[in-house]
């Protein structure tokens, strides 16, 4: 399966997947933003996740669909936070080892609450195409399973259980 191959019925299967791992979080009208724009505007509030964002839904789906052997290996990604992050959290619930590439550009406090929730952080280069390289050094020599923070159909699935609950 491809990213381009996500159905509704992946994000639904994706919801019961993760339905005990993420907040069902609130969605609330903006009176500043509905007004600045002549229309009602709703927010939904991701923000609620015990990570910070929405980026948890895709990381726990891709990780809760992993088999036993792929999650035996760990998890690696490249990430500038909030992907890292709720990776980290995701495979910490599940007992595994994760990894997580940044550049020397991602602020300290993104690494000490990834580094706080147990991943180990590689620190490459200057941007994200340098912590890329990392990551897939880290799977063809260390045999780490890549879940990228988009563009990957697990990780799709998950963040589309955010429409499902607007």
């Amino acid at each position: 399966m491809t990213a381009n191959d996500v159905t509704l019925s992946d994000i639904r299967a994706a919801r019961e997947r993760i339905a005990a791992k993420v907040e069902r979080t609130p969605t609330v009208l903006s009176p500043s933003l509905s007004g600045h724009l002549g229309a009602p505007v709703y927010l939904k509030l991701e923000h609620r996740q015990t990570t910070g964002s929405f980026k948890l839904r895709g990381a726990s789906n891709a990780i809760a669909s992993l088999n036993a052997e792929e999650k035996a290996r760990g998890v690696v990604a490249a990430s500038t936070g909030n992907h890292g992050r709720a990776l980290a959290h995701a495979a910490k619930l599940e007992g595994m080892r994760a990894t997580i590439c940044m550049s020397r550009r991602v602020p300290q406090n993104k690494l000490d609450e990834i580094r706080r929730l147990g991943a180990e952080i590689r620190i490459v280069g200057n941007s994200q195409d340098d912590a890329q390289q990392e990551v897939d050094r880290l799977v063809a020599e260390g045999g780490l399973v890549m879940l990228p923070p988009f563009d990957h159909p697990g990780i799709i699935a998950g963040q589309g259980t955010l429409g499902l609950e607007i």
